[in-house]
């Protein structure tokens, strides 16, 4: 308890002052550390990984999809450029032509000025060299505790071969760090990751035959040992039904749901995404449909405890590492 409420004797005391309240919970919001528990960042452990820096932080995807709707450079021509022709394309377009009103925009703005920054700059030479000069570590934990983030959850995939080489080799993320394990490419790209578990010698078929199911389930169990996730997540899209006649209502049956009652895990669901709406855009051109007309019935039937069904809001705090993998959607 802070000790401006200390100070008061019960709680209608406290009440009876607006502009006291107002100071109150404003000191217990700018002071109370906080947990990020859904993020692409990743600490410098995790090298290549790990983009930090002002370009980094201009060619999100987010930002790639405002320029597109401000500027009229093609598609083409943008994907020929380098990082750095691409961030300073970004800058123009959005900060320098126009003035950075969206909400992505404007976290870049308020990194810069944590930062002492000039964000009406015509270039990037300043915030270039300034960050070239940070020491990666200090850095995090310049702005992990300028964030007041306690703890980060990063998003990890099993499946993405660089990743697993990194986990594989013994690396141990800043403690800071957590895992959530990334079902993806299992559970909406089942014969890509079949195939891909087969090559590593895993008796597997894409008809989930004979011991697939055994051994997709000791695949999982020996990435949660490995890992120790937090959670277990998957992105959907809007036309996601369960349970359905498919292999995906198997693997999440037999495979997913067991795993997470066993681990007591949850699972998060992100429903609505719609990936390559705008192939050109790359990852930028992903998108959320509306609103869900028809709710999945998997809450109505008895899954026990053991994951939670749910749509995933992600609150994401603006860092200015920006680290993350290229390929990060969400």
């Amino acid at each position: 308890m802070s000790g401006a409420m200390k100070e008061h004797g019960s709680q209608s005391e406290l009440l009876t002052d607006s502009a006291e309240l107002r100071r109150e919970v404003e000191l217990i919001v700018t002071t109370t550390p906080v947990v990020d528990i859904h993020t692409h960042v990743f600490p410098p452990e995790f090298g290549a990984m790990c983009l930090s820096g002002i370009d980094d932080l201009l060619t999100y995807h987010y930002l790639i999809a405002e320029m597109f709707r401000s500027t009229d450079v093609s598609h083409a021509s943008f994907w020929k450029m380098n990082k750095a022709e691409r961030a300073d394309l970004v800058w123009k377009a959005l900060f320098v032509d126009n003035s950075p009103l969206s909400e992505a925009t404007r976290g870049i703005v308020s990194v810069l000025n944590a930062f002492g920054l000039n964000s009406r700059a015509r270039n990037l030479e300043e915030a270039r060299a300034f960050f070239h000069s940070r020491d990666l570590k200090k850095h995090f934990d310049w702005v992990l505790n300028e964030a007041l983030v306690s703890k980060v959850v990063m998003t990890n995939d099993p499946f993405n071969e660089h990743e697993a080489w990194i986990w594989k080799a013994g690396t141990n993320p800043d403690q800071r760090f957590h895992a959530s394990l990334r079902l993806d490419a299992l559970l909406n790209h089942w014969e890509d990751a079949s195939r891909q578990l087969a090559g590593e010698g895993l008796p597997v078929n894409v008809g989930l035959s004979g011991g697939t199911i055994k051994e997709v389930r000791r695949f999982l169990d020996s990435w949660i040992a490995r890992m120790q996730p937090i959670y277990l997540a998957v992105s959907l899209s809007a036309d996601f039904r369960f349970p359905e006649d498919d292999m995906r209502t198997r693997l999440l049956r037999e495979v997913v749901l067991p795993t997470a009652r066993e681990h007591k895990l949850a699972l998060a669901v992100m429903i609505g995404v719609r990936r390559g709406v705008n192939p050109a855009l790359r990852s930028a051109g992903d998108g959320l449909a509306g609103l869900i007309s028809r709710r999945s019935s998997g809450c109505a039937r008895k899954t026990r405890r053991c994951a939670s069904w749910q749509r995933f809001y992600r609150v994401k705090i603006n860092m200015s590492c920006a680290c993350r993998p290229e390929s990060s959607i969400t």
